[in-house]
């Protein structure tokens, strides 16, 4: 499960952990000197615990405990404060240029800002947006016009989004009365959890027309054969580069699985597009948008960004999926939709981004 890459990647982040940590106990030894926070063997025990979120990651693949899960949010949430604390941190020793204040004083705002920016991101993430779109597609058929399609990507349920987050996501769809469903991607987190009961809840799913799946990169950690068998149990249908036709529109899902074992021309091709139809692609990963162009797409829907999920990652999202990374994007003849997430990874927390299931009705 854990593969050469997501070990090199675990190192690398938490190498930018520790000096994330480093840096708010030095930003702590500034603005309380007199204090422990100078003690070399509370430096110590800092570093020890920024090894946590990483630890408790690794853990979590192994093991579905209580004090796991406990650690994992804990250490989730302490990396943000820490985030903000140093943001607020700059902002007080700028100031510090400016104005006669207590170095004191301005820590504990410091400390208070980012407590308070974190608190707002926790509660901001466990508010579900509906975002509504209109979208026209080329030689609709009228059976599809004015129906409606509920986009639900990256629920990321698992370790810490549970079965009342899953009860409250599919509570949340049947009241937008959607005629098809689709979730493309990361509909778990990744640790070991109870797959089967979390997927059970979309049972209750209300869409005439189906709910439809294309993997993401958190199901490689799930397992991707038992995350497809259980949605399979739940009544969700699985489009692993495969096409199938809904009343005269195409709909095609690419695996991520396959992301990096065949182009996505070469996937496409295979799945022998009739250019005088509609095409909606569930794609997971929001990139090679000019290979799906040049197939002939009509519609792309993708998740995986969160919007960075916390700023000022956003930022860093445009530039690494030029732009697609979030909303609805034209590139020739191809539209593409970018949906910031329903769920979180890491900390749950979501701070100048939005936690969104999108409504398209077609017209």
């Amino acid at each position: 499960m854990l593969n050469k890459q997501i070990i090199a990647l675990i190192v690398i982040a938490q190498g930018i952990i520790s000096v994330l940590y480093f840096a708010v106990f030095k930003a702590l030894g500034l603005f309380f000197p007199h204090s422990a926070w100078n003690s070399p063997m509370l430096l110590g025990a800092v570093m020890l615990w920024s090894a946590g979120f990483a630890l408790f990651t690794v853990m979590g693949f192994g093991r579905d405990w209580l004090l796991l899960r406990l650690g994992y949010l804990l250490s989730a949430l302490s990396m943000v404060w820490g985030l903000y604390f140093l943001c607020f941190s700059a902002v007080v020793l700028l100031s510090y240029q400016i104005f006669d204040f207590s170095l004191t004083t301005g820590g504990w705002l410091a400390v208070l800002a980012s407590l308070g920016v974190t608190l707002y991101g926790t509660i901001n993430a466990r508010r579900l947006k509906i975002t509504c779109l209109q979208i026209s597609l080329p030689n609709l058929p009228e059976f599809w016009r004015g129906k409606t399609a509920l986009v639900a990507s990256d629920l990321h349920l698992g370790q810490v989004l549970r079965k009342k987050t899953a009860q409250k996501i599919v509570t949340a769809i049947n009241r937008q009365q959607p005629s098809i469903v689709f979730i493309p991607g990361d509909f778990f987190d990744g640790p070991k959890t109870d797959l089967t009961a979390l997927a059970a809840e979309f049972k209750n799913l209300k869409a005439p027309l189906g709910a439809y799946f294309c993997s993401g990169n958190h199901e490689a950690l799930a397992g991707y054969e038992q995350a497809e068998q259980t949605l399979k149990a739940a009544g969700i249908k699985i489009l692993e580069d495969e096409k199938i036709e809904i009343q005269g529109l195409q709909l095609l899902g690419l695996a991520f699985k396959h992301e990096d074992r065949t182009s996505v021309a070469e996937r496409l091709g295979k799945m022998q597009l009739d250019p005088q139809k509609p095409s909606i692609l569930l794609k997971h990963v929001p990139s090679h948008i000019e290979a799906v162009a040049q197939a002939g797409v009509s519609f792309q829907i993708s998740g995986h960004t969160h919007l960075g999920q916390v700023w000022p990652f956003r930022h860093l999202t445009r530039r690494m999926f030029k732009g697609f990374d979030f909303g609805l994007k034209p590139l020739e003849n191809l539209l593409v939709y970018t949906s910031s997430g329903v769920g979180t990874w890491g900390p749950p927390v979501r701070f100048l981004t939005k936690s969104e299931m999108v409504l398209i009705t077609f017209n």
